[in-house]
């Protein structure tokens, strides 16, 4: 069973799930997918838009119901998809930006175009304000296209890189396809998420892309990535909402 730590489950507050019944579609599909955890991660921008978190702490409860009403092995946990602003360092400190599951790692993205000197200060800020910096979906960014890049990330800012398991399934050109394959190769890569929004195209697809994974890299690489997601919860699964507010 997987961790999906990069979801866009809960209905409208996002692109994601728009209505009640598809965030149910959603979760069923999940569990027919194997995953029973999910972090729950909305787009937040920071100190720029506002959040709707009084509907999505309704919606997360309402959802909650829903998984016990139709008794599926499931559990939800909080967390954002945080488009990285010069308001998130402080808005972190002051507990006001979800991390993943209440732990102190927080998912943070860019625009596509953002620059390397832009990408690495941001993270590097993130650590300095006392978080661990996931990067998302890493591999839509056109500034990070080497490993030595990667690696400096990780080695100056401590941050951690998730990849959609969807772009395992993809066809890559070649040059992509090693890059890809350099990037799990050399243990560069930390999670596997679906980043679903129940769009066509961006269903759950975990199962695929973990055997995906474990045909490319091995069964070694597969439960590094799984453990490593298991190790964002809680100790004790709980239900309950995990601490942040904007």
């Amino acid at each position: 069973m997987f961790v999906d730590m990069h979801s866009h489950v809960i209905w409208g507050v996002d692109d994601g799930a728009e209505t009640r019944e598809e965030t149910r579609r959603m979760l069923w599909a999940a569990v027919q997918d194997g995953i029973d955890a999910i972090i729950c991660t909305p787009h937040i921008t920071p100190g720029v838009y506002s959040f709707p978190e009084e509907r999505f702490q309704e919606h997360f409860r309402e959802a909650q119901r829903m998984i016990q009403q139709d008794q599926l092995p499931l559990w939800l946990f909080r967390g954002a998809e945080v488009l990285y602003t010069e308001h998130v360092p402080r808005m972190l400190r002051e507990g006001r930006v979800p991390t993943l599951a209440g732990s102190g790692y927080v998912l943070v993205e860019f625009s596509p175009t953002d620059s390397w000197d832009w990408i690495q200060g941001a993270l590097q800020k993130i650590a300095a304000a006392g978080f661990r910096p996931v990067i998302a979906h890493l591999e839509r960014y056109q500034a990070i296209r080497s490993l030595n890049q990667v690696r400096e990330l990780r080695e100056r800012s401590q941050a951690r890189v998730q990849i959609n398991a969807r772009s395992l399934l993809r066809k890559q050109p070649l040059m992509r396809r090693r890059y890809f394959n350099s990037l799990f190769s050399e243990k560069l890569v930390d999670y596997l998420a679906t980043d679903t929004h129940a769009l066509p195209g961006r269903e759950s697809c975990m199962t695929a892309g973990m055997q995906a994974l474990e045909s490319c890299f091995g069964s070694q690489t597969r439960e590094l990535i799984q453990r490593n997601a298991e190790m964002l919860l809680p100790r004790q699964n709980t239900t309950q909402v995990s601490s942040g507010t904007l």
